[in-house]
């Protein structure tokens, strides 16, 4: 037995290393196989690169300065802004990215590549996104608070330059690019002036800016209504410009719009959209004749009708039909009831606290990028270390976004507010101003303002939640006028490089001393040719506060 295992073993022993050599054999054979594939396969192909339509066209983005792509504000990713992944490279290749979202680190494809250049590459990556959407690296860190003033300053350069406000919207990510991203932002958003948007959208010899006014257009509901129901409505959302080609542009785009909601109304008209354009020219020649005071002589319902006979013609023909009277009369009575105005905004609310107020050197309030931030009612102190009576010196402040006004409030009587007016006593701009907080005697919640002339304006308020409130809207809107004001410079030295150096690489010879002398002496010679509570309106997240009621009830009609 002994014998027999012992002569069996070694054949058991042998059986089992052939075993394994088999296996090993095959594993490194499927090895190589496997390796080989991979040597032989062909790269992927690069991702197919976006062809950009008019509808995402880079207008915009060519129109703005290069440097205030860079500035320390804009942050596209707190505003929840895509990113697009950069161009692959030789050396790494990424997968395709998807169109919402895509992250590199789900990627299972990557080769293995040093780390430090993995990471170079990713830091130029991040670098290249954040140029493109008109960042650096450092905008990440910008606070909810600072992210609204810079809305509110996007705003500002738009009401007062429109082309230049939408330009920094979109560069500072608060807007795409694409016509209807920006018309939608036109027609909704308060703090917007009206007038700035008449004159955006109506913005003559560009395709960009007849997109944006197709698409502001169609989103007025129309449907069903009369010609100046719907005129009336549409005018609530713009002012329209003073240019007449603007004006003609906006209308005939109204009419266009009209026609197609209303397609049985419109049957009703051989022109078609055509005579609904003229109509509503019509229409607003009608509305100043009626309501303007410089027009002496009103226009009758039959000289309307009369200068509307024959208007309703197909085009070509030198002489049409009348355009239905009850058409015209109803026109013509709704018109003369109701004076055609357009809709209510900040400028508006500044207004009528502009005619509140009365007083020698009184400054102009009325500017489109002026609002209004708050009201409300402290005591003015003459001197801090002495005493006085805690009825005395009631002033009633207006806050703006760049200014602030002290009045004293003159009621007709005792118990209204309304029909109240305001004699001016001080005022100051905020830009280099500031504002501190003192406890001194009987003034428990004082305020310091110091005017950028270093005069000191003393207040106490009646309580602390009034001086806190006030203290931070007053010192928010003094970092808004600081930083709109290097934004502003920043602008104008961009502008002045630019220009020099197109006149630096312009091509065209310079001139000699004679031609100098010619020009200079040519153009000399052309040219010798209620209530003590305090009201904060809470504006600065838009710009435009919406209690309209209260502040109303206080200023005259």
């Amino acid at each position: 037995m002994i014998l027999e295992l012992v002569l069996v073993f070694p054949v058991v022993i042998f059986t089992i290393i052939s075993i394994l050599n088999r296996y090993a054999t095959s594993l490194s054979t499927q090895l190589r196989i496997e390796k080989g594939k991979h040597d032989h396969r062909s790269p992927p192909s690069p991702a197919p690169s976006s062809i950009s339509n008019l509808q995402n066209s880079h207008m915009i983005e060519s129109l703005m300065s290069p440097r205030m792509g860079n500035r320390r504000f804009a942050s596209a990713i707190r505003c929840g802004l895509p990113n697009d992944s950069s161009p692959s490279s030789t050396e790494v290749w990424l997968p395709r990215p998807t169109l919402v979202n895509h992250n590199p680190a789900h990627s299972s494809s990557l080769p293995r590549l040093d780390r430090k250049l993995q990471e170079r590459k990713s830091e130029e990556s991040s670098h290249n996104n954040h140029k493109q959407n008109g960042m650096t690296p450092s905008m990440k860190n910008l606070t909810e608070q600072e992210r609204k003033r810079q809305y509110r300053i996007a705003l500002n350069f738009f009401n007062k330059k429109p082309e230049r406000g939408v330009q920094l919207l979109t560069a500072w990510g608060f807007v795409k690019s694409s016509p209807d991203s920006l018309a939608s932002l036109l027609f909704g958003r308060r703090g917007l002036s009206k007038s700035m948007v008449g004159e955006y959208i109506g913005t003559l010899h560009s395709a960009y800016h007849n997109l944006v006014l197709k698409y502001f257009i169609a989103m007025i509901d129309v449907r069903g209504l009369e010609i100046d129901v719907a005129l009336r409505k549409s005018m609530q959302f713009f002012i329209l410009p003073k240019e007449a080609e603007k004006i003609d542009k906006i209308i005939q785009a109204f009419a266009i719009h009209y026609a197609k909601s209303n397609p049985k109304r419109t049957s009703h008209f051989r022109g078609g959209w055509d005579t609904i354009h003229l109509l509503s020219f019509a229409i607003i020649m009608l509305n100043t004749d009626l309501h303007s005071p410089n027009v002496k002589t009103r226009m009758t319902m039959n000289d309307f009708v009369k200068n509307l006979r024959g208007q309703d013609k197909i085009g070509g023909e030198k002489e049409g039909k009348d355009i239905e009277r009850h058409i015209l009369e109803g026109i013509y009575e709704r018109m003369k009831r109701d004076e055609l105005k357009a809709g209510d905004d900040h400028v508006a609310q500044v207004q009528r606290v502009d005619r509140a107020i009365v007083g020698k050197d009184k400054p102009r309030l009325t500017e489109t990028p002026r609002r209004l931030v708050c009201y409300c009612r402290l005591q003015q102190i003459a001197d801090p270390s002495k005493r006085q009576s805690t009825s005395s010196r009631e002033r009633d402040v207006f806050l703006f976004n760049d200014m602030i006004v002290v009045a004293k409030g003159i009621r007709r009587n005792s118990s209204a507010i309304s029909g109240c007016t305001y004699t001016l006593k001080q005022w100051s701009f905020l830009l280099g101003a500031s504002v501190q907080e003192f406890q001194r005697g009987q003034y428990e919640f004082g305020i310091t303002i110091t005017t950028p002339s270093n005069e000191k304006i003393h207040f106490n308020a009646r309580n602390f939640d009034d001086r806190c409130h006030f203290v931070a809207d007053i010192s928010e809107s003094i970092r808004e006028a600081t930083e709109m004001e290097q934004v502003r410079l920043e602008l104008e030295m961009e502008q002045h490089t630019l220009r020099n150096e197109s006149q630096r690489d312009s091509g065209l010879p310079e001139m000699d001393d004679s031609l100098k002398n010619g020009s200079s002496s040519s153009s000399a010679n052309s040219s010798g040719g209620g209530g003590a509570r305090r009201l904060s309106f809470n504006s600065l997240d838009s710009g435009v506060v919406e209690e309209h009621c209260i502040l109303d009830n206080m200023l005259p009609p």
